[in-house]
C-alpha cells in the first residue's frame, strides 16, 4: 500500500482526496454573480429557449462553452449547482493534467507539490479569476483542453506515436472553439509536425480532421439552427470594434494586459507580494535564450518553453495573478519551475511550499468577505453582501409585481437577474459598460434599437465601472439612453441607489 501511494497513480488519487477536502470551504463562496458571471448563466438559458448564438445572443468568446452547458442545463436542470459543479469537475481535469504534463520533466514531489499549489492559485480562489466558478467558462474549458493537448503533443513528441498527435490536434481544436486565448498554440503544432517531428502527408490530414473536428460541430450546429453569413459579418464587426476600443485599452492597461510602465508599477503597489510571478513569462523567455543550446537537445522541453511562452502572450510584460493572469500562470510557473530545477533541484520543494503558503493564506483569508447568502429557486450562493442585496431586492420585485412575458432590461448589466426571475433581457445589449455601450455598440445604435422595441421594465443598478474610465450608467456615461427612459417610463422604485422603471401605459 505504501508503494501504491509512491507511484503516479497513488499520487492522483492522493490530489483528488486533497481537491474533495479543501472543496468544502469554498463550497459556493466563489465568483461574482452581478458581473460576468451572470451572464454564464443567462446565456446557455437562453439557448435552451431556441435563441441562436450570433444571431440573437451577442456573444465575444467562442461557442462551445455556452453550448456545452445549455446541454447542462437540458440534462441537469437550470440551477445555480449545475454550472459550479461542472466548474468543479473540470478543475480537477485541470489538476490532474498539470501533474501528469509536470511529470514529463520534474519528480514526483515536485509535481505533487505544484499541483497543490495550482490548487490554491487558481481552482479555490473566490473571486471573479478562479476555475470553478469564474467571469467565463470558456477560458476555464479552454484551458484545460490547451493542457490536455500540451500533454498529448509531449508524449508525441517522447514516443512517436501518431495516436498522440491525433489526441492532441482535438484538445487543440476544443480549446480554440471555446476561446481564443490560446491561438497561438496551433502554429506550434504545424511546427512539431512538420519540421520537429515530421508527422507525414498521410497522418497530418488526420491529424487537421482532429483538429477541425470539435469546431466544425459547434459552428455547424450554429449554421443549421439558422445562423447566417450576415450574422457572421455584424459579430465580425461588433468584434472588430471590441478589439480596437479604447475602454478597452483603458481597462487592460490598469491590469497588466497591455504594457502600461505606469499601470505595471501601480498593480507592484498594490500587490507586493504577488507582483514577483508578474515577470515569469519575460523570465522563461530569458532563461530560453541563456540556455538555448541544452533546452533545444531536448525536443520535448523545447516544445513545452515554446507552448508556455506563446499561451503567455497576452500577460507577456506582467502576469497578473490576482486578475486573468492567473489563467496563464499555470504552464508560466511550471516553465520556469522545470527551467530552475535543473539547477537548483533541493530548494525547489522549499519554494513550492512556500508558495503554496502565500497562496493558502490569500485564499481562505478571503473567504470572510464572501459570507452573505443568496437563496433563490435555482440555488443558494455565498458572496459580497453589496453583491447579493441588489440581487436580492430586485429579483423580489420581478417575482412579485411583472409577468412571466415581460421583457426586463437591468443596466448596466445584471443578467443573473433574468437568470433567476426568467424574464428575458435583452440579449444582444445585455451588458452597457462602457466598453460596449461607448465602443461596441455605439449610443447612437442602442438608443435606436431600443426605441423600436421599448422592454416593460428597465432597471438601473449602482455598479461602478470606473475601470473602463467612466462610473455610473446615466451619470457619467449614457446620459442620452436615461433621458429616453424618463420620457416613456415612470419610476416605480427608488431603494438603495437602484430604479426600477416600468413602461408608461401598460
Amino acid at each position: 500500500m505504501q508503494n501504491f501511494f509512491r507511484s503516479d497513480k497513488g499520487i492522483i488519487i492522493l490530489l483528488i482526496l486533497c481537491f474533495f477536502l479543501i472543496l468544502p470551504f469554498f463550497y459556493l463562496h466563489q465568483g461574482l454573480l452581478l458581473i460576468d458571471t451572470g451572464r454564464e448563466f443567462y446565456i446557455p438559458q437562453q439557448m435552451l429557449y431556441g435563441e441562436i448564438l450570433y444571431k440573437n445572443i451577442f456573444n465575444i468568446y467562442g461557442a462551445l462553452s455556452y453550448q456545452f452547458n445549455a446541454l447542462l442545463f437540458a440534462i441537469f436542470g437550470q440551477k445555480i449547482a449545475t454550472l459550479y459543479w461542472a466548474g468543479i469537475l473540470n478543475s480537477l481535469l485541470i489538476i490532474v493534467s498539470l501533474y501528469m504534463l509536470a511529470r514529463e520533466f520534474l519528480n514526483k514531489n515536485l509535481s505533487a507539490l505544484y499541483s497543490v499549489l495550482i490548487m490554491f492559485a487558481l481552482v479555490f480562489q473566490t473571486f471573479l479569476y478562479n476555475s470553478n466558478l469564474t467571469y467565463s467558462f470558456a477560458i476555464v474549458y479552454a484551458l484545460s483542453s490547451f493542457i490536455l493537448s500540451l500533454l498529448f503533443l509531449i508524449k508525441y513528441i517522447k514516443k512517436d506515436k501518431p495516436f498522440f498527435a491525433y489526441i492532441a490536434c482535438l484538445f487543440a481544436g476544443i480549446s480554440i472553439a471555446n476561446k481564443y486565448e490560446f491561438s497561438l498554440y496551433p502554429f506550434i503544432l504545424i511546427y512539431v509536425f512538420l519540421f520537429l517531428k515530421p508527422l507525414g502527408l498521410k497522418n497530418i490530414f488526420k491529424a487537421i480532421a482532429a483538429f477541425l473536428f470539435m469546431p466544425v460541430i459547434s459552428y455547424g450546429t450554429l449554421l443549421l439552427q439558422g445562423l447566417n453569413i450576415s450574422d457572421i459579418k455584424q459579430s465580425a464587426a461588433l468584434l472588430n470594434n471590441l478589439v480596437n476600443a479604447p475602454t478597452l485599452k483603458v481597462f487592460f492597461s490598469k491590469f497588466g494586459v497591455f504594457f502600461d510602465i505606469n499601470g505595471i508599477l501601480s498593480l507592484i503597489q498594490q500587490n507586493k507580494i504577488f507582483s514577483i510571478f508578474g515577470m515569469l513569462p519575460f523570465l522563461t523567455l530569458v532563461l530560453l535564450v541563456i540556455n538555448f543550446k541544452k533546452i533545444y537537445n531536448n525536443k520535448a522541453l523545447f516544445v513545452f518553453i515554446l507552448c508556455a511562452i506563446c499561451a503567455a502572450a497576452k500577460a507577456f510584460f506582467f502576469l497578473n495573478v490576482k486578475h486573468m493572469g492567473i489563467f496563464i500562470f499555470p504552464t508560466s510557473f511550471l516553465a520556469v519551475l522545470i527551467l530552475i530545477s535543473h539547477y537548483k533541484e533541493k530548494i525547489m520543494p522549499i519554494i513550492l511550499s512556500a508558495c503554496i503558503l502565500l497562496f493558502a493564506a490569500d485564499t481562505f483569508s478571503s473567504i470572510q468577505y464572501k459570507n452573505y447568502l443568496l437563496t433563490t429557486s435555482k440555488g443558494h450562493i455565498y458572496s459580497f453582501k453589496k453583491d447579493i442585496q441588489p440581487i436580492e431586492q430586485v429579483t423580489q420585485y420581478i417575482l412579485n409585481n411583472t409577468k412571466t412575458k415581460d421583457k426586463v432590461v437591468i443596466l448596466p448589466e445584471g443578467s443573473i437577474i433574468n437568470f433567476l426571475t426568467d424574464r428575458k433581457g435583452h440579449n444582444f445589449y445585455y451588458n452597457l459598460s462602457p466598453l460596449f455601450y461607448i465602443d461596441v455598440f455605439s449610443e447612437q445604435k442602442v438608443i435606436n434599437d431600443f426605441k423600436q422595441n421599448l422592454p416593460e421594465y428597465f432597471v438601473i443598478l449602482p455598479i461602478n465601472n470606473i475601470e473602463y474610465g467612466n462610473s455610473f450608467f446615466g451619470i457619467d456615461y449614457a446620459q442620452n439612453f436615461y433621458e429616453m427612459i424618463i420620457i416613456n417610463y415612470n419610476l416605480v422604485e427608488n431603494q438603495n441607489n437602484i430604479k426600477i422603471f416600468k413602461r408608461k401605459n401598460i
